[in-house]
């Protein structure tokens, strides 16, 4: 039935029928409706969801990779600044003329006295040092920040301990950290020898402290959940910004096993912790070393601070899905019910696509078999340029070729060309595959008969000097900017009487004779491309008389194939092994093994490049 009595049918229906085509006809549209409205939903939801979750895994990655480390290397800064500034003013206090030989003459020069007790009174007031001070290991007696003697310090008293262990170490300078739970305080003592380190005459130095950086910590919090600390060695708090954790231990925060894995750090080794704190919480920390001093600056942040504001988005995100969907199902219904029939609209598109597919397809068809026919019109020309079987037959006794391009035509050839009593022999391996390989060849064959058409009959190292300038001067390639990079592989042969050469690169040279089946191997630089001087120097490889003898040339299509089932190529090895197998056969023969095996090996596997193999009998 025609559209036209389709549409005369309609309209003779009878009223009942009619209501019945239209009470159909809107469930249908509901239907639709209502499917559109899911799959509407569904799409609109999974933005929303992998948008949040792809935000949020992105910042959690910034607070790894940027904000931990941030924070921890600016906190780490202000302490070591402190500290080194603590050892500089010790070392120049320890090092004061006036100081050493005050101290060597027991403190009895009254003059010197003067200046190091005014040099002691000075520096706590000059800097933000709690005290300074020099200890005598003559006369023992303790000299501070006042200028008197404080004590006299005794081996027998367990308080005076660190001043003879300071003697004893044989180290120019000691940073010691001591923390204070009483007063909520760490102090950060340096000593430095007087004197010879080997034999030192006392100590001096300055101590501070680092009560200040607890109130500065507070404004490197990430938020008021998460923590600072600054632990010792053995997870002593030595600072926190909170002063009532100061002197505790990082047990009495943290799991066992988290303090199991920040133990794990090296020295001087950044750790980052995604793990777990004492209430279960998701955290993450940083665990950062503080160079000037045995300790760790260790940053904790609960997950939740870190994608807290994220709930907002999350919120806008559902109300804006809200909106879109019912403005789309909305303007969807409108759509359907007041502008057009879907289901009219459904023939006439798919029948207008329907003729545009089929027109397509024709001409796609017409297109295709154009190509195609150019292409094995350009098989034949290119076969036409290799050797004929007649002119292979005149030169060899015995000889086989195999040519087997990956495409129809292809970036391998095999050349042959008699110049007076010298007879050349090559085969090369083209940039590219298909057409564009193809027109490379053709291009490598047309130079090498004019170079050998020049009957000046250099050796094969001189030829592929000469086709290498040639091929760049062609392609203008003799820059290193240009529109393309072209060139090839070559193996050739040079013949006359008794006298054999070979000069190649890229291509495999296997010969068989009296000592065995070897590969000759050729050199690095290939021929033509921008990147091979103009000048580059090609090398002969002469061979001796020797009846029988056969050889092999061989592109890397073949050795570089894969297997059927096996990522692993063949291999120049495996390829010999073939070789010698039945080097003593006749090459007709040889031919027919060699065939069976690849096909046998290749198996389903897809052939990757263009193959030649060409062997002769000398």
């Amino acid at each position: 039935m025609s559209d036209l009595e389709r549409v005369g049918a309609l309209s003779t229906t009878k009223p009942g029928k009619e209501s019945r085509s239209r009470l159909k006809y809107d469930r249908s549209v509901f239907r639709v409706i209502v499917l559109a409205g899911i799959l509407l939903v569904f799409a609109t939801s999974t933005t929303g969801i992998l948008s949040y979750r792809i935000t949020e895994s992105e910042v959690i990655s910034k607070l790894k990779s940027n904000d931990l480390v941030r924070t921890a290397k600016s906190i780490s800064n202000q302490v070591e600044g402190r500290i080194d500034r603590a050892i500089e003013t010790s070392d120049m206090l320890a090092d004061d003329p006036a100081v050493v030989e005050w101290v060597s003459g027991g403190e009895r020069d009254d003059k010197l006295g003067d200046i190091v007790r005014k040099q002691l009174i000075s520096l706590p007031h000059s800097f933000d040092y709690t005290n300074s001070f020099v200890v005598s290991a003559v006369t023992n007696q303790y000299w501070a920040e006042d200028g008197k003697v404080l004590e006299r310090v005794s081996k027998d008293d367990p308080d005076d301990k660190w001043f003879f262990d300071t003697l004893a170490s044989g180290k120019r300078t000691d940073v010691v950290v001591d923390s204070n739970k009483s007063r909520q305080d760490t102090f950060v003592f340096v000593n430095v020898l007087i004197g010879d380190v080997n034999n030192p005459i006392g100590v001096a130095g300055v101590g501070m402290s680092l009560k200040a950086l607890s109130a500065e910590f507070a404004n490197y919090k990430y938020g008021p959940n998460s923590h600072l600390w600054m632990v010792g060695a053995n997870g002593t708090i030595h600072l926190s910004d909170s002063f009532e954790q100061t002197g505790s231990t990082l047990g009495d925060y943290l799991p066992v096993a988290t303090i199991a894995s920040l133990n794990e750090a090296k020295p001087g080794e950044q750790l980052i912790l995604d793990t777990k704190n004492k209430q279960g919480q998701q955290v993450d920390m940083i665990s950062y070393p503080i160079r000037s001093a045995d300790m760790r600056l260790i940053a904790q942040i609960p997950r939740s601070e870190t994608v807290g504001f994220l709930d907002s988005i999350k919120l806008n995100t559902a109300i804006a899905v809200f909106v879109s969907i019912v403005l789309i199902v909305f303007f969807f219904i409108y759509i359907s019910r007041k502008l057009a029939d879907p289901y009219k609209r459904a023939l006439s598109m798919n029948a207008e696509l329907e003729s545009k597919v089929q027109a397509r397809t024709k001409e796609l068809a017409e297109r295709n078999k154009e190509m195609t026919d150019s292409i094995l019109y350009a098989n034949r020309i290119q076969q036409s340029v290799l050797p004929a079987p007649e002119a292979m037959e005149s030169s060899f006794d015995e000889h086989f070729a195999v040519w087997k391009p990956r495409d129809v035509v292809g970036g391998d050839f095999y050349w042959m060309k008699k110049v007076g009593d010298v007879q050349w022999v090559a085969v090369g391996d083209c940039t590219g595959h298909g057409v564009p390989g193809a027109l490379m060849t053709m291009l490598s064959v047309s130079l090498l008969d004019r170079i050998a058409a020049t009957g000046d009959n250099p050796t094969p190292a001189v030829v592929l000097g000469k086709l290498n300038v040639l091929l760049k001067e062609t392609l203008n390639q003799m820059d290193q900017d240009g529109l393309t990079d072209d060139g090839l592989d070559l193996g050739l042969m040079f013949m006359e009487g008794d006298r054999t050469v070979y000069a190649g690169t890229g291509v495999t040279l296997a010969v068989s004779d009296s000592n065995g089946m070897r590969s000759v191997k050729g050199d690095k630089h290939k021929v033509g491309y921008r990147r091979t001087p103009v000048d580059v120097a090609y090398t002969d490889h002469p061979f001796e008389a020797e009846p029988g003898r056969v050889f092999y040339l061989i592109t890397d299509g073949i050795v570089d194939q894969n297997g059927s089932g096996s990522t692993a190529s063949l291999g120049r090895t495996r390829l010999l092994e073939w070789l010698a197998q039945y080097r003593t056969y006749p090459l007709a023969r040889q031919q027919e093994q060699f065939e069976s095996m690849l096909t046998a090996y290749m198996g389903e596997e897809y052939q990757r490049d263009d193959m030649t193999l060409l062997a002769f009998k000398s």
